[in-house]
Parts: C-alpha cells; sequence; structure tokens
C-alpha cells in the first residue's frame, strides 16, 4: 500500500460529499479525454466477456502505487515486447476505485488492494483473470491464501503482486529519555498499538491518509479481535478512539515519500507506517528506524493485486497478460524487491536464488523486508490480518473524513 501512496480522498462530511468526490473525479477524467487504446486486433481468441483479445494493442495504462513501476523498467519491457505501458501513482486504494468507477476505461490495468474486489466486482468493473494466460503466476507460493482476497462469488478476479503489512515504527534515537516501557515487551521491545496515544510522544506520531489501512488499527488498539467487522456499540468507540488521536498527529502524510520524509526530518519519531520501504530509505540517510511486525494485538496487513478492467484491459487481453507474466518472473520481482524494499511474490527460498542474487536481491537488500519473516509460518502469518470487507464503508469513510477535519 505501499506504499507508495500519494494523496487520499479529499475531506468529506457525509455520503453527499463522497459522491461529490467520484462526481468530481469523473469530470476531471472526462476532460482530460479517456485515451483509450482502440488498436486492438480482431485476430487472436476471444476474451471471456469484452469479445477481442486485442492481440494488436500497444499501449497500456496501468494505476498503482509508488515504487511498483519504475519508468525505466517499463521501457525495456517496451523494448522487448513493442507494448507502451503507462503507470499512473495513486493515494489510496479508495482513490484508485473512485477514479476506476468514474472512467471505467481509462485505465486497463489496476493493482487492487485486499478488502476492495468485492465492490469492483459489484460495480461490474472488472474482468475475471485467466492465471494459465500469466504462468508465472504459478510460482507464487507464499503462506497466505492470497486469492481470498481477489475472489469474489468463486471466481478470482486478481494476481498478487506484492504484499505487506503497517507495522509500528519508531526512531529509537529521538525516544531516548521518553518513558514508554508500559508498552514494551519482555524483550524491551515497544509492542502495543495505545503507544500512538501516550502524552508523551504527543504531536509526533505519524499517520498517512488512508482510511482502508489506518482504521483496522484502532479497533486492534480496543482489544477487538476482528477490526474489519464492528458491532453498533464497537463501532462507537472506534470512532472516539480514533478521534482522540488528534492531539498525536500534527498532519497526515500524504504517500511513501512524505511519511519517509516526516521522519527523516524529525517531525515524527513514532507512527504506523505505510510501507516497510520507509526503513530502508531511512537506513540510507543514516536515521535508524525499528519496526515491529508483530505488534501483540495483531498488525493489519494488505495485498495488492493485478486486476484487469473490464472496459479497458478486458479489450487488449493478450497484451495485458504479457505484461502482467512479464513482472510476476523472477528477475522482475528479484529486482523490485532489492529497489522498493517491498515484499513481491517471492517465498525465502525464490529470493535466494542465484537468479535472485543476479537481478540485485543481496542478503543486505533482502534482510529489511519481511520475506525472511515467512519462513516461521503461521507463528508469522497468525498476526497479519488481511484487509477485508468492512461492515459499512460508508460510515467508515464518514468517520475518517471527520477524523480528518479536526486535524
Amino acid at each position: 500500500m505501499s506504499e507508495h501512496h500519494d494523496l487520499g480522498l479529499r475531506r468529506l462530511l457525509s455520503r453527499a460529499g463522497v459522491f461529490a468526490v467520484l462526481l468530481a473525479v469523473a469530470l476531471l477524467i472526462a476532460a482530460c479525454g479517456g485515451d483509450d487504446d482502440s488498436s486492438s486486433s480482431t485476430g487472436g481468441s476471444t476474451a471471456a466477456s469484452s469479445g477481442s483479445s486485442g492481440s494488436g494493442a500497444k499501449n497500456l495504462k496501468v494505476l498503482t502505487w509508488e515504487t511498483y513501476h519504475d519508468k525505466a523498467w517499463l521501457d525495456e519491457f517496451k523494448q522487448k515486447t513493442g507494448i507502451k505501458v503507462e503507470a499512473t501513482n495513486v493515494g489510496s486504494p479508495a482513490e484508485m476505485f473512485a477514479k476506476v468507477k468514474a472512467n471505467p476505461g481509462q485505465f486497463d490495468i489496476v493493482l487492487a488492494t485486499a478488502g476492495w474486489f468485492k465492490n469492483y466486482v459489484e460495480a461490474g468493473l472488472l474482468e475475471p483473470v485467466d492465471e494459465s494466460k500469466a504462468p508465472n503466476a504459478a510460482n507464487i507460493k507464499l503462506g497466505f491464501p492470497w486469492k481470498d482476497a481477489t475472489s469474489v462469488d468463486g471466481k478470482n478476479y486478481g494476481i498478487l503482486y506484492n504484499w505487506g503489512d503497517q507495522p509500528l515504527a519508531w526512531l529509537p534515537d529521538k525516544l531516548k529519555g521518553v518513558d514508554l516501557s508500559k508498552y514494551t515487551n519482555a524483550q524491551g521491545v515497544i509492542d502495543d498499538w495505545n503507544v500512538l496515544w501516550d502524552p508523551a510522544v504527543k504531536g509526533k506520531v505519524s499517520v498517512f491518509d488512508d482510511p482502508t489501512s489506518v482504521e483496522p488499527m484502532v479497533p486492534l488498539a480496543l482489544g477487538y479481535k476482528n477490526p474489519y467487522q464492528l458491532n453498533d456499540q464497537q463501532f462507537d468507540a472506534f470512532t472516539k478512539k480514533l478521534n482522540d488521536l488528534h492531539p498525536q498527529v500534527k498532519r497526515l502524510t500524504s504517500g511513501f515519500d512524505d511519511q519517509t520524509a516526516q521522519f527523516a526530518s524529525g517531525e515524527a519519531t513514532i507512527g504506523y507506517l505505510n510501507n516497510i520501504a520507509s526503513q530502508t530509505a531511512l537506513k540510507k540517510k543514516g536515521i535508524n528506524m525499528q519496526v515491529n511486525n508483530l505488534v501483540k494485538q495483531g498488525v493489519p496487513a494488505w495485498s495488492d493485486n493485478y486486476a484487469i478492467t473490464k472496459e479497458g484491459g478486458g479489450k487488449k487481453l493478450d497484451a495485458v497478460y504479457k505484461f502482467i507474466d512479464y513482472t510476476e518472473s523472477l528477475p522482475w520481482q528479484a529486482r523490485f524487491i532489492a529497489n522498493s524494499g517491498n515484499s513481491g511474490t517471492l517465498t525465502y527460498e525464490q529470493a535466494t536464488t542465484p537468479d535472485a542474487q543476479k537481478a540485485g536481491l543481496t542478503k543486505d537488500k533482502l534482510a529489511p523486508t519481511l520475506i525472511p519473516a515467512t519462513r516461521d509460518g503461521d507463528a508469522f502469518f497468525s498476526k497479519m490480518l488481511f484487509f477485508q470487507s468492512v461492515e459499512d464503508l460508508q460510515k467508515r469513510l464518514n468517520a475518517w473524513n471527520e477524523f480528518k477535519l479536526g486535524l
């Protein structure tokens, strides 16, 4: 989410406000022009629901996240295949969904986040995927059932590209002399989400602008086992707990780069981390960030998955699957992990092969990722609470927007 999130939804007060944003996005995209590639060939196999595989398509538009699709790598793909890929970054899963819903044919591929697939499918926006068309997808053998997030009513609509968690992070050197001992475990590691509400770190807490990612942490701090399904009483407590963060947070960061810069400048010393890649980026600046991926109450986790738009990529399936397969290959994934600090789709065994090392994934670059921790199997993944559809998305969005207005 990683990561990798630029600008979230604007401030909204009510259901009407959300619809206004969707309308604004629609008008903006329409004003810019769809520019949907219509060079699809009439030859080739037949797509599941769009009539043409688009074997002659030479342009693809991908809606993605920061650090995911480096332009130089996309240029390399064009040189090898003749297919030009334009990548546009978004700031939150809600923003991504709003853009696709506003203009379903504007983008061919979206990196949809866990917990949002039902929304896309119910809106008729996605094409079911055929994993056999992307053979490298068969090499995804991680220790969690990633298809649970991409499947709706028994059909799979996505292929995993990256996953991670939203850990607790802090700068030990900046917290010297600050007594946070009541939040630490036996090893002296901060191990309780409630530390973010402690007056000792008032004004120094970093949180990013993404309700999908941030809100689940709040019910966990309250001790609720399922942060995605709250009853009315729990929801009231969640809303109060969220608003109690106001004095702790000066501002919401707008993405991976912004949050990294906030820590680097000392504006924040502890926070809810957008992307583990911040730790790597800060290390390059000589700044030590400590991260806890196994907070005792559990850790919200995400997956970003390739999804094919019905009105865009559904008409260019040959090109779409060629791109997806290329970026699921071990060399691409190893390079992606090495350069961004993300977890990609590789197992530890795959990430330590000679081919992965040749692509730049050295032991030093692998160490700060989540991949080594996956060797612990269920002991690790049992702490990961992957995003799910929530009990009432509109209420969640309203709660977040009310929280933002108080900052």
